[in-house]
């Protein structure tokens, strides 16, 4: 509240009645104009703020530098180390066209993958080891694709679903990425190379030519649809699009009960095969993730249905790993392999408040093989596995 104390003993009465008055309204509008910014900072993203925040990155790098990985995790990184998408050699290969294909990968699409893999490697790379080199690389391979990408398109006799998916597929990805090199101040080193202001623009501008091709894909009640979600979400997260973020997320809550069953069944498991159920459950969990990141919580982890004590999410991880490790009525996955992308994330986010104990889930990423799909940010193991408090 402000007091302002008027005299009337002076000739100039109103004259200063009105000054007074004009100075309470300027002080009340920038008070106002104050409390208004407030609340739009308050509202702000978390940045970095999609499957892995700034406290998560942080670990990853105290990693290295206490050297308290276990066994199963340093093999992990020797797989890893191994992979040419970790190196700091990796040279970018961008094209202006990317053409796709359906059910298999042309030599194009697998230039375009690796890139934005690497990309996102790279950057991860960088947070775990600090050294500039991985944090450069990643910044390059971002500028080469914002400066050559024009657009996704299709062969000849490929369905044009697939260009949407492959867009979608493509977002979080590059995304990720970004995120870390553009907002990640590492505790350790030198601050490193900077993305220069123009650069970060081009690159919005390319990744908003790839969202804006997954168009009618959002409508799909199935892992496509899952990951349009989640690329809605994450590119809403870069952007600041408040909205388009929610519409994400309300989607993915909305198809949750549709894709596992009141028993846990995965949609598509039944009739089609290991994999596909498993791209649903990255999807799902990386939203969560996403929404955890970005609120402190998450209605998807939670949500479970009317009278059920089991989390929603949790019942289709369980019945996955079963099928993976035992088998299930739906399909015998015991010859599959355990898709990586979501498993560590989904494992820490139910055991960090005890909300579910995912006995099925370590039985499976004990037992059974893992491998990496290349259409979702991976490595999941590294960014929150064992030893990534």
């Amino acid at each position: 509240m402000f007091h302002f104390a008027v005299s009337m003993k002076s000739g100039n009465d109103k004259a200063d009645t009105s000054m007074i008055l004009r100075t309470f309204h300027a002080i009340l509008t920038l008070f106002v104009a104050l409390a208004f910014t407030a609340n739009a900072f308050a509202a702000e993203f978390k940045h970095p703020g999609l499957i892995n925040s700034s406290g998560r990155l942080n670990a990853l790098s105290r990693l290295e530098k206490e050297s308290r990985a276990s066994d199963r995790k340093q093999s992990y990184y020797g797989l890893l180390d191994k992979d040419k998408r970790f190196s700091v050699d990796y040279q970018p290969a961008p094209m202006d066209y990317v053409i796709v294909t359906a059910r298999g990968m042309n030599p194009m699409e697998r230039r375009f993958r690796n890139d934005m893999i690497a990309a996102y490697f790279t950057a991860l790379r960088w947070v775990k080891t600090g050294d500039n080199r991985y944090r450069a690389k990643s910044i390059e391979i971002m500028n080469a694709w914002a400066d050559k990408f024009v657009a996704l398109d299709r062969e000849k006799g490929t369905w044009k679903g697939q260009i949407r998916l492959e867009a979608a597929w493509a977002v979080p990805i590059w995304a990720n990425a970004a995120e870390i090199i553009l907002y990640y101040k590492h505790p350790y080193g030198n601050p490193g190379p900077e993305w220069r202001n123009g650069d970060v623009k081009k690159f919005r501008a390319f990744l908003g030519r790839l969202h804006v091709q997954i168009g009618e894909a959002r409508d799909r009640v199935d892992n496509q649809g899952v990951a349009t979600a989640l690329a809605d979400m994450s590119f809403g997260v870069f952007t600041n699009d408040r909205r388009l973020y929610e519409a994400g997320l309300a989607r993915a809550r909305n198809l949750m009960p549709q894709i596992i069953s009141d028993d846990g069944e995965v949609k598509e498991l039944r009739k089609s095969d290991c994999v596909h159920p498993q791209y649903s459950l990255i999807g799902l969990t990386q939203a969560a993730q996403i929404e955890m990141n970005q609120t402190g919580k998450s209605t998807l982890i939670d949500a479970r249905r009317p009278g059920s004590s089991e989390p929603m999410l949790a019942s289709g991880i369980e019945y996955m790993a079963r099928a993976l490790t035992d088998g299930t009525d739906a399909r015998d996955c015991r010859t599959g392999r355990l898709i990586d992308g979501y498993a560590p994330i989904a494992k820490k986010m139910y055991a960090n408040d005890n909300k579910a104990p995912m006995k099925q889930l370590d039985k499976a990423m004990s037992t059974v093989p893992q491998r990496m799909s290349g259409l979702f940010p991976e490595a999941a193991e590294v960014t929150h596995g064992e030893g990534v408090q």
